[in-house]
């Protein structure tokens, strides 16, 4: 009963035009409706922390980072560090620049995450630096922001 009582009183708006007029650009519209994902998704929030784990740690700073369909989110170079973490297949632990670099030897531990999902997979990963500037030198361009 209920059912025919609203399809009456939707009917009752719909003829009154106060639902406003059925016309095909209404049609149009919901035949534009966004496709299927042909892409399984990748979205991140990546952080940058002061401390000795991400649970203890003072965050410093944090940034979003999509890959597909297109890089984007709020990194400073998401191409860049989609593409790093393209050719690593996903696997934040085998990111890294080969070359190295002298730094001080000041323990100041910084912590690094990436939570989310990378291309359907759901991601949780956590890693310490010695001081910010082993960070640089041991890290990618994913954690350079």
């Amino acid at each position: 009963m209920r059912t025919l009582v609203r399809r009456a009183v939707i009917c009752g708006l719909a003829t009154a035009g106060v639902l406003g007029p059925m016309t095909a650009s209404g049609a149009a519209a919901e035949a534009a409706a966004p496709e299927p994902r042909l892409y399984a998704p990748t979205a991140l929030v990546l952080t940058v922390a002061q401390g000795e784990n991400a649970a203890t740690a003072v965050p410093l700073r944090a940034v979003t980072l999509t890959c597909n369909p297109t890089a984007g989110g709020t990194h400073p170079a998401p191409q860049k560090a989609c593409a790093e973490l393209r050719s690593a297949r996903g696997e934040f632990d085998a990111l890294g620049d080969e070359e190295t670099r002298p730094c001080i030897k000041i323990y100041d531990p910084v912590v690094v995450t990436a939570q989310g999902t990378w291309e359907g997979r759901r991601v949780n990963f956590e890693q310490k630096y010695a001081n910010s500037c082993v960070m640089q030198a041991e890290g990618s361009s994913v954690f350079s922001f």
